[in-house]
């Protein structure tokens, strides 16, 4: 063993999904006393993970959150973790008609942040995909700085026909494909960075209804692993329900760094999503 691979930096990275955090819903503000016991839970819950995956504390962090009304609700909850030097870094501005969506993403972490940025996804006629991501290039090592992406793509919400559900897949496709294009290896092959995307992607690799999808096809292709497939089938599950199974539908997908097995933290309620951690190593533009 090298010793350079004796110290590289071993980082905690998480994606949580906070269902219209902190209210809980999609138009209406729940009260303030909620909001902010909602604020609390979950801090201690993200607390909790990191905790588990990092029982020394010494790690750095990248978190990756979803569905957050705006950034003083980010950068309470990130205060709250009470992870030293964590910071929000990045989030978006998506619109919702007259005002800002309540499905901002975002992204926090202790390492120095190059540059950070959000972007809607280009537009493809009816197959544009909604809201966008949230980017923050953070330096994980002195000479190696990651991209990272936090997305959150098209639902299968309310696609009662083939049609619709086709739709979706598309919208979903266009969001992978277009990061994958910003991201390109140069002609010689090699990336110029790593790169970390991470978010929820609403859809399941291992089910049957998203046999047709491409996104994950896309991603392996293109050099990306994923630590959530290290751990067994029956423990893969980040949105829990009692009616259909649950469903894989969070991932960290990672190239240029190695990825320990995911672990996921349950939540006590307070999402329909369930956070999931893992922890990379090996920074490398050229490691898969």
């Amino acid at each position: 063993m090298t010793l350079h691979a004796l110290i590289v930096a071993a980082i905690v990275v998480a994606t949580w999904n906070g269902n219209w955090f902190p209210s809980g819903r999609a138009e209406h503000r729940a009260h303030p006393d909620v909001e902010a016991a909602t604020i609390e839970a979950a801090a201690k819950m993200l607390a909790k993970g990191l905790a588990e995956v990092d029982p020394a504390g010494t790690n750095d962090v990248i978190l990756c959150l979803h569905e957050m009304r705006g950034p003083r609700v980010v950068s309470n909850l990130v205060e709250k973790i009470g992870r030293k030097g964590l910071k929000m870094a990045s989030i978006s501005g998506y619109r919702r008609r007259d005002r800002f969506d309540q499905q901002q993403d975002a992204i926090a972490t202790t390492l120095p942040v190059a540059s950070a940025s959000w972007s809607k996804w280009r537009t493809a006629g009816k197959e544009t995909p909604p809201r966008g991501y949230a980017f923050a290039a953070i330096v994980v090592e002195p000479a190696v700085t990651a991209h990272v992406y936090a997305v959150h793509l098209k639902s299968n919400y309310g696609d009662n026909t083939d049609e619709k559900r086709a739709l979706s897949r598309a919208k979903r496709t266009h969001s992978i494909m277009q990061l994958l294009d910003q991201e390109k290896p140069t002609k010689r092959g090699r990336a110029a960075h790593p790169v970390i995307i991470a978010g929820d992607m609403n859809a399941d690799k291992w089910a049957r209804e998203f046999a047709q999808e491409r996104i994950f096809s896309d991603l392996d292709a293109a050099g990306f692993a994923n630590p959530l497939e290290l751990l067994p089938q029956s423990r893969r599950g980040t949105h829990p329900s009692k009616r259909y199974g649950d469903s894989a539908l969070d991932y960290v997908f990672v190239r240029g760094a190695n990825g320990r097995a995911a672990r996921i933290i349950p939540n006590d309620g307070l999402s329909d999503h369930l956070a999931l951690f893992t922890v990379l190593d090996g920074w490398n533009p050229q490691n898969r």
